[in-house]
């Protein structure tokens, strides 16, 4: 059996004529003296007619007065956020032709070759006799491109430019590391290639890809030597000058600027 429908039971069936009129009149007792009949009888809420003129008329059909109230005033849609000021990104690729730009490069290009000869060349370098040299060329190698990658692409992005450190000593201490460590990996390799009695009957192919590793690898100390001396005399330089790298200063942003201007950008 379905159930009955609910029935809602209205307010003149619980209380009659006489009783309904004294409710009335008591609500209109307990009204405050300043609050009028005459001040509520133009006012209507116009939600609908939000975007009408005035003395226009909304989807609903009622007319829009003076009094009216629009209700989606109160309830418009929040503003777009206000724009972030973002780290501008570079492309600055001018700065591989400077002395120090294209130092990075060839750094790069003689770490990289050096470990692609002896990956070449041993494969696993745990196979071969003195393996250890070996994994130090490596070691130096691999952390020497990877740190003077990072550089140069912070470098050639000018976000160098945002972080506060003395860049100088970061590059010549960089620089000090791949520099000793291309230096000894190399010396060590090329020692055994040349002196270690293991390496007397090796194959052809791999004495000449170890002994171009351990070429590879002491020019990139070269290379690295000279760009420590570069980093370490600018930073002596800024000493000097009391005008030390680390200090940050911001920039003053001009008043009602949204995005930092890029009017006085260098071209690539």
């Amino acid at each position: 059996m379905q159930a009955a429908p609910a029935r809602y039971v209205s307010v003149s069936e619980l209380y009659s004529t006489d009783e309904v009129e004294l409710l009335l009149d008591e609500i209109r007792e307990l009204e405050p003296t300043s609050c009028r009949g005459e001040d509520v009888q133009d006012f209507e809420i116009a939600g609908s007619g939000c975007g009408a003129g005035a003395g226009g008329r909304s989807p609903a059909g009622t007319e829009l007065t003076e009094r009216s109230w629009d209700s989606h005033a109160q309830y418009r849609r929040a503003p777009p956020p206000r724009p972030r000021a973002l780290a501008p990104l570079y492309c600055r690729l001018r700065h591989l032709l400077t002395p120090r730009g294209a130092a990075s490069l060839l750094l790069l290009l003689c770490c990289g070759a050096a470990c692609c000869c002896v990956w070449a060349g041993a494969g696993r370098a745990a196979r071969l006799p003195h393996a250890a040299r070996l994994r130090l060329l490596l070691l130096a190698a691999l952390s020497s491109l990877l740190l003077h990658a990072a550089l140069l692409a912070l470098h050639v992005s000018r976000l160098h430019r945002l972080l506060p450190l003395a860049w100088d000593s970061v590059g010549a201490a960089t620089s000090a590391w791949s520099a000793g460590s291309l230096a000894l990996g190399g010396a060590l390799t090329l020692h055994a290639v040349l002196a270690a009695p293991e390496y007397r009957w090796a194959p052809a192919p791999l004495a000449r890809l170890l002994l171009a590793a351990a070429a590879l690898a002491l020019s990139g100390a070269l290379v690295a030597l000279a760009l420590a001396l570069g980093g370490a005399r600018g930073w002596l330089r800024r000493r000097a000058a009391g005008a030390p790298g680390a200090t940050y200063r911001a920039v003053p942003a001009a008043p009602g600027a949204a995005m930092a201007s890029t009017s006085r950008d260098d071209p690539l």
